[in-house]
């Protein structure tokens, strides 16, 4: 079916019909589908699992409390203590935030000069540290959202002149610069990216046709992916983020330009032998079509992979990714090889290939990697061995391995809502910045207009006060705090109320931390406080199964369990896959063993060099949430790609001269454009780096990383030595007819 379909891309009159109907068919879906930024969702809740307790409590609070808004909070501080003019600017502040100037979607504003009962929970004792949190309604990721907290955030220069530092901070400050950050990451990375692909191709062939044929091709397929893809987001109703769509971009563009070199420096080969254009590429794609296809099947098997995920960031990755590469595999078997065909030798300009004699054709190619492959191939223990210790040295490096959950981390320090947090915690518990919220559903026996109600409520409240972690919580019976004694079963005030359903069904609790509600300590309470609170409502005669906790620091601790099950299910799945294609593939049980063990052995090394390099040189407190798993799956899924190619050329090369020779051949032939693919590829992924988010950074450090270590330690040394010692039982249980 592949030769079908490759042979008529590359004849005479199919190579312009093959053309004209991927222009034709391009222009029409990318005209008449939606844009995949168009369908973006950054809710950090909407990507949890659907049984998490904490995605529970978010579908109760959307439908309990609709109204509720995100808590923004505006912090005021000084460590010389905040003067009368602050205090005076802080009651001007609240005026214009109650007034019909401010945004229409402000619901409510605590502050001191509001209401004074509060002003010992947001002012500090020490008084140097003041806050004004205003509740602004609407989905924090939409832009009416976003240019509220700009026009409050431009509000507060008129205070510059002060002798005081105010950022605006909160959840919804932190979710808004999130938001800008991910709205920005498309255009720049897609920019870079194309740039330095470019940049690569011509340093590589000299050549700027060939340089540009594989940009366009993958330009082409980006577009009509990712018009695909959102219309499938729409049609299946599942969330994808501003990271998808940047990482779909990096694999995209990394992958299909690798597939592309693989051909052209193929079709190059084949232009030596033979006069005729059409049959140079027909033969190219007889030799590679196969390697290309079943390099973008692993991936499409890896990424299919994530649909057993129960993480949602995860499963939403994995379709969007298989819809690009599926695209991108059709294009390399269809488009490339028609557009290549057109120009034929002068895709090549100014260094075209000539037609070599019979004789000289047959030649060894006497370049570098040939002294490589000879190298080895007379020691092969021994560049194990080196290999082997060097692996070794640096998977020690994982004794650094630290996972941290923190979106603030993830920001640059100088970030308004970063800069909020760390002025927020010099005078108050840093939980304040995102509290955990309990949500207790009440029934018939159980009505909140009830004193009885009311004192179970109240009773919950102060037997989880008593917990070490928690620094203060809130409620309808103590709307200012448990602190307050003389504000217990408050009842009837508007502070009381904003905790009770519309419909008087649920009651809400809010708890606050004694610690940053973002790390591994407020994570690791999350358990305990969910058990601690069902024995509290049992205690109260209300029945736990009505208690359900949630809030940010309740959602990152479901994701860190969730990360951790599907770590444990769908990374050894994905290892499976790969090692079931190469053995269909190369017909052979041992080599996709000791392949799938290098790719596992790189894998590692790769994560504890660059923990080592994250924690020691650059300071980052932790690895970001699912780098560690993208490394796996990309990491993975691509080096195969250099597996398959080499592999493929040493079985090809080994039917006609012993393995040693074939082996030291295929490396010659393959080395060269495997490095060139390598080094595109980890290009592709260090795009990432230049993006101001740490968890992108990472990743893409972490991939660029193991591409290389892969391409010129594993694949050009490792890969070489192994087929050496093992002779001819790499092929068992089938045999060559050749020399071995």
């Amino acid at each position: 079916m592949t030769n079908i379909l490759t042979d008529f891309a590359s004849s005479k009159k199919g190579k312009w019909i093959t053309l004209i109907i991927w222009l034709i068919g391009a222009a029409i879906l990318i005209s008449s589908l939606p844009r995949l930024d168009q369908v973006q969702e950054n809710n950090q809740a909407l990507f949890l699992p659907a049984n998490a307790e904490s995605t529970n409590a978010f579908e109760l609070a959307q439908k309990k409390f609709p109204s509720d808004g995100t808590p923004t909070i505006i912090v005021f501080h000084n460590d010389e203590g905040l003067s009368n003019e602050v205090f005076l600017a802080e009651r001007d502040l609240t005026k214009w935030l109650m007034s019909v100037e401010a945004p229409d979607n402000i619901k409510q504003v605590l502050s001191p000069s509001l209401s004074p009962n509060l002003a010992t929970s947001l002012i500090s004792q020490d008084k140097t540290t003041m806050n004004i949190v205003v509740e602004i309604t609407g989905e924090p990721a939409e832009s009416e959202f976003s240019e509220s907290i700009i026009i409050i955030r431009e509000q507060l220069m008129q205070f510059d002149s002060l002798d005081v530092d105010i950022a605006v901070g909160g959840p919804g400050g932190l979710i808004v610069d999130l938001v800008k950050v991910f709205t920005q990451i498309d255009g720049f990375l897609l920019i870079v990216t194309i740039l330095l692909v470019l940049t690569l191709l011509i340093v590589i062939y000299r050549s700027p046709i060939v340089a540009v044929i594989p940009l366009i091709g993958v330009a082409l397929v980006f577009q009509v992916a990712g018009g695909i893809g959102a219309w499938v987001v729409e049609q299946f109703s599942f969330p994808i983020s501003g990271q998808t769509t940047g990482i779909m971009t990096v694999v995209l563009f990394g992958t299909g330009t690798d597939y592309i070199l693989f051909i052209t420096a193929r079709f190059r080969e084949e232009l030596s032998k033979s006069e005729d254009k059409h049959i140079a590429m027909q033969r190219t794609m007889r030799e590679v079509g196969g390697a290309v296809a079943s390099a973008g099947a692993t991936i499409l098997i890896a990424t299919g992979a994530l649909l057993l995920a129960t993480l949602r960031s995860y499963q939403s990755l994995g379709p969007i990714i298989a819809i690009a590469i599926i695209l991108m595999i059709l294009a390399s078997l269809t488009l490339i090889p028609a557009a290549l065909t057109i120009f034929g030798r002068k895709v090549f300009w100014p260094l075209q290939p000539k037609l070599l004699t019979l004789e000289s054709s047959k030649q060894t190619t006497n370049n570098i990697y040939w002294h490589v492959g000879r190298y080895v191939l007379k020691r092969p223990r021994t560049i194990l061995g080196i290999c082997t210790i060097t692996l070794c040295i640096m998977i020690g490096g994982m004794t650094f391995y630290q996972p941290n959950y923190d979106p603030l981390a993830s920001l640059p320090s100088n970030t308004e809502s970063v800069r909020s947090f760390e002025l927020l915690r010099k005078g108050f518990p840093a939980g304040d910045l995102s509290p955990t919220r309990i949500y207790i559903q009440l029934n018939n026996e159980n009505t909140i207009s009830d004193e009885k109600t009311l004192q179970k409520i109240d009773s919950i409240t102060l037997d989880l006060s008593d917990q070490t972690s928690i620094a203060n919580i809130k409620g309808p019976t103590r709307p200012f705090g448990v602190q307050n004694t003389e504000d217990k079963m408050i009842w009837n005030t508007n502070q009381s109320s904003r905790f009770v359903s519309m419909d008087k069904s649920v009651v809400r609790l809010d708890v606050i931390l004694n610690t940053n509600p973002y790390s591994q300590q407020a994570i690791d309470t999350i358990p305990i406080l969910r058990n601690q609170a069902k024995i509290a409502a049992t205690k109260a005669g209300i029945a736990k199964e009505k208690v359900l906790i949630g809030g940010e620091t309740a959602e990152i601790h479901d994701t860190r369990h969730a990360n951790n099950r599907d770590s444990i299910v769908v990374l050894p799945l994905i290892l499976l896959a790969i090692g079931l294609i190469l053995s269909i593939l190369l017909r052979s049980l041992v080599a996709p063993i000791y392949l799938i063990i290098t790719i596992a052995i790189t894998y590692f090394a790769t994560l504890g060099l660059s923990m080592t390099i994250f924690r020691l040189i650059l300071g980052h407190e932790g690895i970001g949430t699912g780098v560690a798993f993208y490394l796996f799956v990309f990491l993975n899924a691509l080096s195969v790609d250099y597996n398959i190619y080499l592999m493929s050329r040493v079985k090809e090369e080994a039917k006609k001269s012993p393995l040693n020779i074939a082996t030291r051949e295929a490396l010659s032939r393959t080395g060269g454009v495997i490095t060139s693919a390598g080094l595109i590829l980890a290009g592709t992924f260090s795009a990432l780096m230049l993006l101001p988010l740490q968890d992108l950074f990472q990743l893409g450090f972490a991939v660029a990383i193991g591409v290389l270590m892969d391409t010129f330690i594993t694949r050009t040394l490792i890969v070489p030595a192994l087929i050496s010692q093992f002779g001819k039982w790499n092929w068992w249980p089938t045999k060559l007819t050749s020399h071995n």
